[in-house]
C-alpha cells in the first residue's frame, strides 16, 4: 500500500512539475507586450533577454542584426541619441507564435519632435523573439549596421 501511494505521489508530482514547466512559458503577445514595456524603460538589457541567442532583425535602418548583443548595444545606441524615446502601440495582433504591432515612436529630442509610425513583425518561439521584422519611412537614409 505504501509503495503503491509513493508511486501514485510520484506521478502525481512528476505531472504537476510537468505541467507547471509548460505553463511557465509566456504567451507571445505576453513576450511583446513585455518587450515594448522594457522599451519604455529604456531597458536594453531587458529586450535583450527576450530575444534568442540566434534572433534575427530587420528593418530599414538596421543592416542584417542578429542575436542577443546586437539587440542591446543597437538599442543602448537608440536611447542615448533619443533620452525621452517611447513606443505607443496602436494596434497588437497574434496568431499562434506571430505578433504584428503596429505602433508609434515619440521623441522630442533633435531639431524636430519624431513621431513615427512603424509596422513590426514578431516571431516568438519558447518565449523567445526569434524573428523582427519593422517596416517604417527612413526618408532615404540607408541601413546601418
Amino acid at each position: 500500500m505504501r509503495l503503491r501511494l509513493t508511486a501514485t505521489l510520484t506521478a502525481t508530482l512528476i505531472g504537476t512539475l510537468q505541467v507547471s514547466a509548460v505553463l511557465a512559458v509566456p504567451a507571445p503577445r505576453d513576450v511583446v507586450r513585455s518587450m515594448f514595456d522594457a522599451f519604455n524603460r529604456h531597458d536594453a538589457a531587458a529586450m535583450a533577454a527576450l530575444y534568442a541567442d540566434d534572433a534575427r532583425l530587420s528593418s530599414p535602418d538596421f543592416c542584417g542584426l542578429r542575436g542577443k548583443n546586437d539587440v542591446e548595444r543597437t538599442y543602448n545606441d537608440l536611447f542615448k541619441l533619443f533620452p525621452d524615446i517611447r513606443d505607443d502601440v496602436d494596434t497588437m495582433i497574434a496568431a499562434g507564435g506571430r505578433v504584428a504591432v503596429r505602433f508609434t515612436a515619440r521623441s522630442s529630442a533633435g531639431s524636430e519632435p519624431l513621431a513615427l509610425k512603424i509596422m513590426t513583425f514578431l516571431t516568438v518561439r519558447d518565449g523567445r523573439i526569434t524573428e523582427d521584422d519593422s517596416l517604417f519611412d527612413t526618408k532615404g537614409r540607408p541601413c546601418s549596421p
